[in-house]
């Protein structure tokens, strides 16, 4: 390479997947051609790796549709496990959490100061999380988005 551009004799390898792809600029678009229009090692990779996409895009790589994958979670079971799920999963955080809280503000060994700044940072980040999730509940309402299937 001399300046960041390959000469005519450099094999343009670690530009074919990116040719393929249609991710070159228009100098390196010109470039990858005109070096595999005289570069028979080259070009077969070239065709190796548009034969590989070709394969790949037509590949069937779920036997569900969307839709049926779609229905198959919105399942009552699905959702009243999910949940259930859910639920243990904040309790169990909860009774954590609660533990905790309850060892540190009965430690003896811990300060009075350390208590209360530790109090003050878990304060605010909870305070922020709480404003933050009913500042999305009040948009949701409102949200043109929240329809919208990706």
């Amino acid at each position: 390479m001399v300046n960041g551009n390959l000469h005519v004799d450099d094999h343009v390898g670690e530009l074919l997947s990116g040719f393929v792809d249609g991710e070159l600029t228009q100098q390196q678009r010109q470039l990858v051609s005109l070096h595999c229009n005289g570069c028979a090692e080259c070009m077969e990779k070239l065709l190796e790796l548009r034969e590989l996409r070709e394969r790949i895009s037509k590949a069937n790589l779920s036997e569900v549709g969307e839709d049926k994958w779609r229905e198959a979670m919105d399942d009552s079971t699905v959702k009243t496990s999910r949940n259930i799920g859910w639920l243990m999963f904040i309790a169990g955080l909860l009774a954590i959490v609660g533990i905790g809280v309850f060892v540190f503000l009965f430690d003896d060994s811990i300060s009075v100061a350390v208590k209360l700044i530790m109090i003050a940072i878990y304060g605010g980040l909870a305070t922020l999380l709480f404003s933050v999730l009913r500042q999305r509940l009040i948009e949701r309402k409102t949200d043109k988005y929240k329809d919208v299937e990706i």
